[in-house]
């Protein structure tokens, strides 16, 4: 499964131009949003409930469409990316969703992986060898054919980051990935969510988890009423410009 390299040069990964969101009834849930993200770069999205952190990953992943400005991936406008297109898209963009993701739980965790593999379309003979490669770099590789059910909860946690693993992607987002998790496994994951960028994948995480925030200094982004109020490498929780 190949990983995306590090080059050491600073190429835009993800671009928002001038980018609104308002809802059918009349919410601005981003207001004007200009921002740029580097491949490699591990970038943690910060505010209170509601400030509009989960509205721009809606807009990465193509769930939602901006009312107006441009989105770009790796210098592409993601509005313009086909149906037919989205399962490639998608195979780019790796998700973690607040909590627990959706399982098969009648399901082995390399099973749950073929699964996503085959909705992006992979060949058949060659999801169990990725299945089997993602599992293993999580720490798991000796535990793929158990039930998702007979897994620890940090275990879990594991699969569904291999989940966003297994199609190689150049990007993963993550919502929350650590709000259910006691101290130890959430330092678990944030640490190998740090491998993994430091493997050349680039990593936006969404949170609340202030500690977390400021024991990995990396890049925070504050946001507050729809708009980006802090943008900080190596900052803190709450660090504004």
């Amino acid at each position: 499964m190949p990983i995306p390299e590090k080059t050491g040069k600073k190429v835009p990964i993800l671009t928002f131009t001038d980018v609104s969101k308002i809802f059918d009834y009349g919410t601005h849930s981003l207001r004007g949003i200009n921002l740029s993200i580097s491949q490699g770069e591990f970038v943690f999205v910060c505010g209170r409930t509601g400030s509009g952190k989960s509205t721009l990953l809606r807009l990465v992943t193509r769930e939602l469409e901006p009312t107006s400005g441009r989105i770009e991936f790796l210098g592409q406008d993601i509005a313009g990316i086909r149906y037919g297109e989205m399962p490639f898209y998608r195979r780019q963009v790796g998700v973690i969703r607040q909590g627990f993701g959706l399982f098969l739980e009648d399901k082995t965790a390399a099973e749950n992986l073929e699964f996503v593999m085959r909705a992006t379309g992979h060949e058949e003979e060659t999801l169990q060898e990725r299945a089997q490669r993602a599992l293993s770099m999580v720490g798991l590789g000796k535990k793929t054919g158990f039930l998702v059910t007979d897994l620890s909860v940090g275990e879990r946690k594991r699969v569904e980051i291999a989940r966003a693993l297994v199609n190689s992607p150049k990007m993963i987002i993550a919502d929350e990935p650590t709000s259910s998790l006691d101290r130890d496994l959430a330092w678990d994951i944030m640490s190998l969510f740090d491998d993994i960028n430091r493997l050349g994948v680039t990593i936006l995480v969404v949170t609340h988890d202030r500690e977390m925030v400021n024991l990995m200094r990396k890049r925070v982004l504050t946001f507050a009423n729809g708009k980006i109020l802090g943008d900080v490498k190596g900052g803190r929780y709450g660090d504004l410009v």
